[in-house]
């Protein structure tokens, strides 16, 4: 029994430690697996954010990229012509070459046409001072004589007879002729063999001289093109920071065009042009706001002015209540009619102004608008010359709004008595409509100025007269949206014609 005690205890010792060893790996497992999460994330997170800097520095740095790309040009050039240089030296190095083993040949051969034997002193002098390997073979291309001294260098015969070739032999390049001449009745075989060392170490020398002097070149255009490209560009940093700087405060700062007449300057000029345009809107967007806050204030204050009177005195006065409200429905009446004018402009520049075009005669809605006209007003004449045929392709209420807007300030400014004219007529492809007064007129001051918002030639009148200086400009903006456009001529104290030109298709 104590035995198998012993023999338990034997084996559960092993075991426990191989079941301590899994709880340490399992411990360890998730705390690994965490280090390499994030260790993994943070070699995420420097490598986008390098990728991040590459992008920015490609993306924003034109002095780098001007940089790079004339690096770039340079480099091609310097290695395309290192490559001519290299290529056209070889050439002229292996043609002298070959033009000298040549004249080797017919020295010797003109030796063994002499001696009618195997000069063997002159070949070996002439193989030591010209750095030659010259071999005889026979018929049977067996070697005879050879200037070898190359106990390593095997000599084999090479079948190109009368025109030198290059060969390879030990990983070095040999300049070889085989030449056959007849000796004392027998066919032997002249082979010179040249060893190009000397040409491929100039060659080597060229090389090394090319590639030293490209690399320093290349480094001097960066370094130049550099500082150059920086020069050239340092407008658009200071461009840059003026446009940075401008502000509603001080919409007048306009950039710098003076100095270089180039690209720059002409950007320059344009950001300045830009910057007008948004000065001039901007400046009008204000006026347009205070002009229009203006005239709404005025009908809130006399509304204001009366609820207080009512709320004062008039709960009991049925005169004052009756006062107040008919004052109260006046201005409420200014202030709705000032309102959809509002709202017309706002659409207009918005560009959400849409026309519901239809075909109408055109004598038709000047007839109307003269009937509707005679009863509302009994103090002045109204004449009517029109086209009765004639059809227009426009939107007919806009059309009549614009028209009425025109007749309306003439009642307005022609005392009682005079004459409002209204005709119509065709020139070519436009329709012209005219409304011709005999009112007070318009000085020539004032002539263009007239369609601006909230405009009042005549600010004394305003009061009698009444509007808001809205109506020119929303016509105007009517007729435009036609295709159309109108002119003004005005005399003070003899009358004002309006000329209304749109455009017209016979076809229609």
């Amino acid at each position: 029994m104590s035995r198998i005690k012993s023999w338990c205890k034997l084996i559960y010792r092993p075991i426990l430690w191989i079941f301590n060893v899994f709880k340490v790996i399992l411990m360890i497992i998730p705390f690994f697996f965490k280090t390499l999460g994030v260790i993994v994330k943070l070699v995420i997170k420097i490598f986008y954010s390098f990728i991040d800097r590459l992008k920015k520095l490609f993306r924003f740095s034109l002095t780098f990229k001007i940089t790079f790309v004339y690096g770039f040009v340079i480099s091609l050039i310097l290695f395309l012509s290192g490559i001519s240089i290299l290529s056209g030296f070889r050439f002229f190095l292996i043609h002298q070459a070959k033009e000298d083993i040549k004249i080797k040949r017919d020295i010797i051969a003109d030796y063994m046409g002499e001696d009618l034997e195997i000069p063997i002193d002159k070949i070996s002098t002439i193989s030591k001072h010209e750095n030659l390997i010259i071999t005889v073979f026979d018929g049977k291309r067996e070697i005879i004589h050879s200037s070898n001294n190359n106990s390593t260098m095997k000599i084999f015969f090479h079948k190109n007879f009368n025109s030198p070739s290059i060969v390879t032999d030990h990983d070095k390049e040999f300049l070889v002729l085989n030449n056959k001449i007849q000796l004392n009745g027998n066919t032997i075989h002249l082979q010179l063999m040249k060893s190009l060392i000397p040409e491929n170490t100039l060659l080597i020398i060229l090389f090394i001289i090319l590639v030293a002097s490209g690399i320093i070149g290349i480094i001097v255009v960066i370094v130049l093109g550099f500082k150059l490209s920086k020069k050239m560009l340092q407008p658009i940093g200071e461009m840059t920071e003026t446009v940075k700087a401008i502000t509603l405060q001080n919409l007048d700062t306009r950039l710098d065009v003076g100095g270089a007449y180039d690209e720059l300057r002409d950007l320059a000029v344009t950001f300045n042009e830009m910057f007008d345009r948004i000065q001039a809107s901007y400046e009008k967007q204000n006026q347009f706001v205070a002009d229009a806050s203006h005239e709404l204030r005025t009908p809130i204050s006399v509304i204001q002015g009366y609820i207080n009177l009512l709320d004062r005195w008039g709960k009991g006065d049925k005169e004052v209540l009756d006062e107040s409200i008919v004052a109260i429905k006046g201005e409420s009446k200014a202030m709705k009619d000032l309102i959809e004018k509002l709202l017309f402009l706002a659409r207009s520049d918005k560009s959400l102004l849409k026309l519901q075009r239809e075909n109408f005669y055109v004598g038709e809605l000047i007839d109307e608008i003269i009937y509707e006209t005679t009863l509302i007003d009994l103090d002045h004449e109204i004449i009517g010359r029109t086209h009765k045929n004639v059809i227009l392709n426009a939107d007919r209420k806009l059309l009549k709004q614009s028209i009425r807007i025109f007749i309306d300030n003439s009642l307005k400014f022609t005392p009682r008595g005079g004459r409002i004219e209204i005709s119509s007529s065709l020139q070519k492809k436009e329709l012209l409509i005219v409304v011709e007064d005999t009112g007070i007129g318009i000085s020539k001051e004032d002539i263009d100025l007239i369609f601006n918002r909230f405009y009042r030639s005549d600010k004394s009148r305003t009061k009698e007269t009444g509007g808001h200086g809205l109506g020119m400009s929303i016509a105007k903006l009517i007729i435009a949206e036609h295709g159309g456009y109108i002119k003004v001529e005005s005399k003070v104290n003899v009358g004002t014609k309006i000329k209304i030109f749109l455009p017209w298709n016979k076809d229609v």
